[in-house]
């Protein structure tokens, strides 16, 4: 699958934020480098494994109530 540029909702807030956009992806160490949408410096390295768990991330830009 290629990352670069998909977008995520994190079930938990990560740094105030839970809508992400894939702005790297490092295949080396498998590894994804995501932004906040709404604070574009604010960015995070998430473990390729990581993201598949659907109990931390969801594919895509979704509201959670």
């Amino acid at each position: 699958m290629n990352y670069l540029k998909t977008k995520w909702t994190s079930v938990e807030k990560i740094n105030g934020w839970r809508h992400y956009e894939v702005r790297n992806v490092h295949k080396k160490n498998k590894k994804l480098e995501l932004f906040s949408v709404c604070d574009r410096n604010n960015s995070i390295m998430v473990d390729l494994n990581e993201i598949k768990d659907k109990t931390k991330w969801i594919p895509g830009w979704k509201e959670i109530v």
